[in-house]
């Protein structure tokens, strides 16, 4: 079966843009993922990362024994981190995190497990060569200036390629999210590589269909088959076209690229359905079987709940073990309306997301710090999701860090001088969370530390050990090495 040029040019964007935004390694050659490495005895080590857009204000994950340390060192109040004076990091062992404004889900409820003394709060850490703003866009998690596009990787992307990472998981990495906007898709936040952004995904019944359609008896599992077919009628055709005569070496070379990532999706498509026990085990509720449907709800808090849904069910199914969320990251994302929190606004009228960080004082910091209260919250849904799951050496969330942050610093309009962060879990990989707080001395200060280093520590936690990443410009960075404070080696 044959089809014409522009209906074959046609089927390959379609096939290129779904292996874009469902993880698959488009243009890359190579074999699928093997089996996990022996040595971790079919342990991966995960890594999630919440990304809040447009900042997340510190005052709100400071902790009341946190902040009375550095105003005692400062000899006065801590308004910014520009009030800091220490000189050394401030490490302070079995704070009370939970009491913090964002923080309180840490302690959980009455039957919920506590997750304090499985975090980290980490202060101080700056970015101030990534310029700060409304966003970094793809600077925050790759730490080079974002100019136009990605100037580099961003973290999930070179954790998701370490083979005791990406284990024999079928997605590298799998990247959802909330975000203002009507497209589908956010290009403005991860990147493969220089030049290739890689899109978060918006639509939780996208995801779901992406994740779970091979399980689905529903509308989902008709596309999980419907693109099963179309991968196979590609392949076909392309397989016939490259048998033929190709004008011109580049153009066979274009289509052995797509060849290669056609057999790829389908390889991984087969490993799919090769979990479907495993999978529907885990798989959450489905597009329209729940009255009323959050797949389908205007509010943005529900739909990041299935989002979250459709994460913890691929981590505990085995289909992924690098997962971003996103929080309204990069462009004007965050810029969007929360109705359900409408109680909370200034005189009960809902603003829009830049209307709301411009305004000064309580009444709108109230809404900011209750949503980054909420956002915290399902970060510990999902760590309390793997606590529960027992795994060598513990539990999954023992092999898995949880990492919240901001995509571009402290606040509206930031410098990018403080990335206030939580970690939970990871101690199998030496990540030291253990209910310990760690303030770093302020930007500009010898030693200030940059979440490049965090990164860097992430990488040498992932068994990776490099000093490198992040950084175009290599004076920007204040310090080589890992934080010894954050990780053990």
């Amino acid at each position: 079966m044959t089809i014409n040029r522009r209906k074959f040019l046609a089927t390959s964007g379609l096939l290129a843009g779904t292996a874009l935004f469902t993880g698959a390694t488009l243009g890359r050659r190579g074999e699928p993922p093997g089996p996990v490495n022996p040595l971790l005895d079919g342990c991966p080590k995960r890594f999630v990362i919440f990304l809040e857009g447009n900042g997340t204000r510190p005052a709100c994950l400071r902790d009341p024994s946190t902040l009375t340390a550095l105003e005692d060192i400062a000899g006065g109040p801590i308004e910014s981190n520009r009030d800091y004076a220490h000189a050394d990091p401030v490490l302070l062992q079995a704070p009370p995190l939970s009491e913090a404004i964002a923080l309180s889900a840490l302690a959980g409820a009455q039957d919920q497990i506590s997750l304090v003394d499985r975090a980290a709060l980490v202060l101080g850490l700056s970015a101030t060569n990534l310029g700060g703003g409304h966003s970094t866009d793809h600077g925050a998690l790759s730490v080079s200036k974002a100019i136009g596009g990605p100037s580099g990787p961003t973290i999930e992307s070179v954790l998701a390629q370490i083979p005791g990472v990406r284990g024999a998981a079928p997605f590298d990495a799998v990247r959802v999210g909330i975000g203002a906007g009507s497209t589908p898709l956010n290009y403005s936040t991860c990147a493969f590589e220089a030049g290739k952004p890689a899109p978060i995904l918006l639509d939780p019944a996208a995801a779901f269909s992406t994740l779970f359609g091979s399980v689905s008896a529903g509308q989902a599992g008709a596309d999980f088959q419907a693109r099963k077919d179309l991968l196979e009628f590609s392949l076909e055709d392309v397989q016939l076209e490259l048998a033929g005569s190709v004008p011109s070496s580049r153009g066979r070379e274009k289509l052995e690229t797509y060849e290669a990532s056609v057999l790829e999706m389908i390889a991984r498509d087969e490993k799919i359905e090769g979990m479907q026990d495993a999978l529907a085990a885990v798989k959450p509720a489905e597009p329209g079987e729940l009255d009323p449907d959050p797949y389908t709800s205007e509010s943005p808090l529900e739909r990041l709940g299935m989002h979250v849904d459709i994460a913890i069910a691929a981590l505990l199914g085995g289909l992924t073990n690098v997962m971003v969320v996103s929080l309204g990251s990069g462009g004007y994302y965050w810029s969007q309306e929360f109705p359900t929190l409408a109680n909370l606004y200034p005189g009960g009228q809902v603003l829009g997301g830049h209307d709301l960080r411009h305004g000064y004082g309580d009444p709108f910091y109230q809404v900011l710090h209750e949503l980054s209260k909420r956002y915290v919250g399902e970060m510990c849904r999902v760590a309390r999701a793997l606590e529960a799951v027992p795994e060598q050496g513990g539990t999954m969330l023992d092999n898995t860090l949880c990492l919240y942050m901001s995509d571009n610093g402290e606040k509206h309009h930031s410098n990018a001088e403080e990335f206030a962060t939580l970690m939970l879990g990871g101690n199998n990989m030496g990540f030291l969370t253990d209910g310990r707080s760690v303030t770093y001395p302020k930007a500009g200060h010898a030693n200030n530390r940059q979440t490049s280093n965090l990164f860097n520590t992430m990488l040498h936690g992932a068994g990776s050990p490099t000093d490198d990443f992040g950084h175009a410009n290599p004076a920007s960075r204040v310090a080589q090495g890992p934080l010894s404070e954050l990780w053990v080696g």
